[in-house]
């Protein structure tokens, strides 16, 4: 039944994402690193990462408002669509990070080289802070006539903490699924190892919820 479960919520993520990505190619979002964004928030948001793009990205009268392109001077709002993109922005670098790690590690299990899971949270932290970095740097240089070492300052400021709370998340959650669920297994072919990870990404957004509220109200984030 569980394994039934996990199936369905994995085809509806990617029929999510391929929804969201082919209304993006007829109506493409004035925020250009937000097209990348919106397709990768359908896959650990099923159905709801679809209204979410309908509501917050495909309306015009929204998109300016909410595309990462307002300056820091001109808007700073802390409503629920604010942060809801600044928090999609790290959990993108998040998946981001989950992908490239999972897919090193089972390069390195192929070879017989043996990770201990404290050095798989090392690279994968690693990857998604770098990630998130980079798409924080594009979001500030497409708004922003930054110098590169301000616009990567002001990324770093930006995303770091909100980042390491979304990670708190996924970390405690998967624990908890690798110890009561996964039987201490970390399979890339197992459909119930994709479904613990999309709830462990939904666990971290509601982490960094409050991480991205508390810099957006003081203006200590700039990308909205």
């Amino acid at each position: 039944m569980l394994n039934q479960l996990a199936l369905l919520f994995l085809v509806l993520g990617g029929c999510t994402a391929l929804m969201i990505l082919k209304d993006i190619f007829r109506h493409p979002h004035p925020g250009r690193i937000m097209n990348v964004i919106w397709p990768l928030t359908g896959l650990y948001m099923p159905f709801f990462g679809w209204l979410a793009w309908w509501y917050l990205g495909r309306k015009p009268s929204r998109q300016q408002k909410l595309a990462l392109l307002v300056p820091q001077n001109v808007h700073r709002h802390a409503g629920w669509p604010t942060i809801f993109i600044s928090t999609s922005l790290s959990a993108a670098a998040c998946i981001l990070g989950e992908l490239i790690t999972l897919s090193i590690i089972t390069t390195l299990n192929h070879y017989h080289f043996l990770t201990p899971l404290w050095m798989q949270v090392i690279i994968c932290l690693s990857i998604s802070l770098i990630s998130g970095l980079f798409l924080q740097f594009l979001a500030i240089k497409q708004r922003e006539s930054f110098s590169l070492w301000r616009t990567l300052l002001v990324a770093f400021r930006t995303e770091t903490f909100p980042l390491l709370v979304y990670q708190t998340g996924i970390f405690f959650f998967m624990s908890l699924a690798l110890k009561f669920v996964l039987n201490q297994q970390i399979d890339p072919l197992m459909a119930m190892f994709w479904f613990m990870l999309q709830l462990a990404m939904l666990t971290g957004f509601i982490f960094s919820w409050p991480a991205n509220h508390f810099l957006i109200k003081r203006g200590l984030n700039p990308a909205v």
